[in-house]
């Protein structure tokens, strides 16, 4: 059987549910490989080909054309966005230079079409700017300082425990490190550039910050001292009850040099030394201190040593500020300079009041050194074969008294010791009474034979 009639037989005996295909015809099984048949076939097949690769080049230059023109549109409206908001801001600009830098007498027609004039605003212009940001900088650390946040108590905390320790102890060392933890200074300046700023919700944060850091520390520090037995006060407890005016003055100098360390960064590595001289801690402790030892007298002392140092601080930031002129440049001066006024006036006030007992404590210890003095010289020139042994001070039931201790090969007259102490008892007025102790020292001397 030959080819064609198999492939009829296969052709013939396929499913009848399929169209029976068409049985190749004798063309089909006459054309070789290399007959023209095959060739024009394989050629429409080759020329369709190439149509449709040139069809998809052409597809694919079209979209690549058509991604090139919109990304050169949007770097095109990306550039006119940048121009635009360059041209805003440069008007805003002119707009602010006219209205804040440039005064009412050069509001001239002469002076608007010379450039040096403008080149000369634009100068003063960018010189507030750089001032603005220097006083949003100083904002900022004060701001963000003043908050009471975790690490505010944390430090406060530990910084009253250290103080209290110390001044129980009588450790300067200790106490000093108790003033550079302590973070109260921050806020009460934060408090004064509030003032200055007229900014009302950061003077309700330092108010808040430093009431809640005081009452803290008053009650860790009362706590303690009630809990531990205090046989006697050191003497960094009773030096911090009697301020004088000198205190009053160290603090408003104190004070200034912590408002300038903050607006000036190239001081700012000296403010540990600002946090030891203005000691804000130690006063605080004190009061919580005689509070839990029932001792109004140290409760008192202490509470006008801190409140001259608060108020100092707060006087000294505000004016710090003022004069520095950190607040926003382009605010009304008259406004700024209105609250700062404001804010000093009430802080001279406060400090007068309180310069009023501390006139009479001034005046009175002067006094008490006078009449101590006064008692160690009369009795040495009384009796100039005698020495003085000991000289003490002593306060009793809010009396003072002046404590000698004399020692000598021979006891003084008795008589004439008495008549000495009525007559410095009548020159020295602020002395209750006059002790005088006796102690006969003996000058013992031997000689080679002796054993």
């Amino acid at each position: 059987m030959s080819l064609k009639d198999r492939f009829k037989k296969l052709f013939t005996t396929s499913s009848p549910e399929a169209p029976a295909p068409e049985p190749p015809g004798d063309d089909d099984f006459n054309e070789t490989p290399d007959s023209p048949g095959i060739l024009e076939k394989r050629k429409r097949k080759k020329e369709e080909n190439s149509e449709g690769s040139v069809e998809s080049l052409d597809e694919k230059e079209t979209s690549g054309r058509f991604k090139k023109e919109k990304e050169e549109k949007k770097e095109k409206g990306k550039e006119e966005k940048e121009e635009k908001k360059g041209a805003d801001a440069h008007r805003s600009e002119v707009k602010e230079i006219v209205d804040h830098v440039i005064h009412d007498e050069e509001r001239t027609f002469r002076n608007y079409i010379n450039p040096l004039f403008w080149i000369e605003k634009s100068r003063d212009y960018k010189e507030i700017r750089d001032k603005e940001k220097q006083g949003k900088s100083i904002y900022e650390i004060l701001s963000q300082g003043a908050r009471p946040s975790m690490p505010y108590y944390i430090l406060t905390i530990l910084s009253c425990v250290i103080a209290t320790s110390g001044l129980i102890q009588g450790s300067s060392a200790t106490i000093i490190g108790a003033m550079i933890v302590a973070p109260l200074m921050t806020p009460i300046l934060a408090f004064s550039l509030g003032v200055i700023w007229g900014d009302v919700p950061l003077i309700r944060i330092s108010l808040t910050s430093i009431f809640k850091g005081v009452v803290w520390a008053i009650i860790i520090s009362a706590a303690i001292s009630y809990l531990v037995p205090i046989p006697e006060y050191s003497v960094e407890i009773t030096s911090r009850t009697h301020p004088t005016l000198f205190d009053v003055m160290v603090a408003l100098a104190s004070g200034l040099v912590g408002a300038y360390g903050y607006a000036n960064e190239k001081i700012s590595s000296t403010l540990v030394g600002i946090a030891i001289a203005v000691a804000l801690m130690p006063p605080l402790c004190n009061i919580g201190i005689g509070i839990g030892t029932f001792n109004a007298g140290i409760t008192y002392g202490a509470t006008l040593l801190f409140v001259i140092n608060l108020v100092s601080i707060g006087l000294a930031g505000a004016v710090v500020f003022w004069i520095l002129k950190i607040h926003p440049p382009l605010a009304d001066q008259e406004e700024v300079k209105k609250r700062a006024m404001y804010q000093i006036a009430i802080s001279v006030v406060v400090l007068l009041v309180i310069s009023i007992p501390l006139s009479f404590f001034m005046v009175e210890g002067y006094q008490k050194s006078e009449a101590k003095e006064g008692v160690r010289i009369a009795m040495l020139e009384a009796f100039p074969a005698l020495e003085v042994f000991k000289l003490e001070p002593v306060e009793e039931e809010g009396k003072f008294y002046v404590n000698l201790v004399l020692s000598g090969p021979e006891e003084p007259d008795r008589g004439q010791v008495l008549k000495l102490t009525t007559v410095l008892k009548k020159k020295y007025q602020v002395c209750e009474g006059i002790r005088i102790s006796f102690i006969q020292s003996l000058s013992v001397t031997g000689s080679k034979g002796d054993k």
